[in-house]
């Protein structure tokens, strides 16, 4: 997966640089909303905090009629949502998905009205990929060519790719890739996916990386790529996750996964996704989701759902000095969020010890300016 526009290039550059890989929200015309019949009293506290939290950036220019609007569909559907939740029931009730989606569409409405939002959302398309070839990795660090996948390199050669493979492993410390069996070298042109990782079985135990050389010449934008899928492993892997069809409401799930209880991504999600997730999930395409909460993410791929966040905030933490003022945003609290993992903070301290980068630097730092 690609890594596109960060905060700390917007800290440089005027407006928004938006690259990337993204499945995100919008697909609706601006048009005037429709408030739905007033509730017969006020709102709690609670569900204006949660409209709040939903609206982001959009509760400081929507009307009060729209609002309302908002508000309206939003009581309908916490009822129904602390009822499922209440059962123990994961998936959203049809009824509770269908207001879930009007809320989302009309939250897409005031976006592209007060925020610039765009109906055709980020446009990412998804080209063909077309593996290259593909080793298994024995447990020495052997690589084995497996000959059922060996196909056409397209220019490359394998000495070129093992220097690439050497450059992935002498990026993260010694017994990194333990846990990976297979490498696949792919390509589906330049600039569009860098790079992915999958788990290899049922548990999450062992893994593959695929690397598309196509997108290997920009160091930066490379080195940043394999720490971000590598988090990838760190957060999905059988010590942080179970791979099962029983999902549950305790923690944070993807279809087929349940993450366990104190483990990196449920912590995380429970310290920022909580407030919105239902909308992101209710979302065609987050582009819109992204305006809505611009200072939440350190990239526009990180509004993607809580796994890609992670791995966004895991990769500037560990590649940028750590911030003083890291409380005033919440995308740079989340670079912060590391810290409480001495693992981690060790782990971030080996890489930046082999790149060279003192305390005060930031990885970008060591490459010079275009002229």
């Amino acid at each position: 997966m690609s890594l596109p526009f960060s905060k700390f290039a917007a800290r440089a550059v005027a407006g928004l640089l938006l690259l990337s890989t993204l499945t995100s929200c919008g697909g609706t015309a601006a048009t005037t909303p429709t408030p739905s019949a007033a509730p017969a009293e006020p709102p709690s506290p609670e569900a204006q905090a949660e409209l709040d939290a939903q609206l982001g950036l959009l509760s400081k220019h929507i009307t009060e009629e729209e609002r309302q609007a908002a508000m309206n569909l939003w009581l309908q559907i916490r009822p129904i949502r602390e009822a499922r939740l209440s059962a123990g029931q994961w998936a959203y009730r049809p009824r509770e998905e269908s207001l879930l989606q009007e809320l989302s569409d009309l939250y897409d409405q005031y976006t592209i009205k007060y925020l610039d939002g765009d109906a055709a959302g980020f446009g990412y398309t998804n080209p063909e990929e077309t593996t290259l070839i593909s080793y298994n990795i024995s447990e020495d660090g052997t690589l084995i060519a497996d000959p059922d996948t060996a196909g056409q390199l397209e220019g490359w050669t394998e000495e070129e790719l093992m220097l690439l493979w050497r450059d992935m492993t002498e990026l993260l410390p010694e017994g990194a890739f333990a846990d990976f069996k297979r490498l696949t070298f792919f390509t589906d042109g330049p600039e569009e996916t860098v790079a992915w990782v999958w788990q290899l079985d049922d548990t999450g135990n062992t893994w593959e990386i695929a690397v598309d050389p196509a997108d290997s010449g920009d160091k930066r934008y490379f080195v940043e790529t394999i720490l971000h899928e590598y988090c990838h492993y760190l957060t999905l892997n059988s010590s942080q996750v179970t791979y099962t069809s029983t999902q549950t409401t305790d923690t944070y799930n993807e279809w087929g996964m349940v993450s366990h209880q104190g483990s990196y991504i449920d912590d995380f999600y429970q310290a920022y996704w909580t407030g919105y997730i239902d909308d992101c999930l209710s979302c065609t395409d987050t582009y819109n989701f992204f305006l809505r909460h611009y200072d939440d993410f350190v990239t526009a791929y990180a509004s993607t759902d809580p796994s890609e966040d992670i791995c966004e905030a895991f990769t500037f933490f560990v590649l940028w000095p750590r911030d003083p003022l890291a409380d005033q945003a919440v995308w740079t609290q989340k670079l912060d969020f590391f810290y409480d993992y001495p693992e981690l903070v060790s782990f971030r301290d080996q890489i930046r010890a082999d790149l060279g980068l003192s305390e005060y630097q930031a990885y970008e730092d060591l490459f010079p300016a275009a002229a």
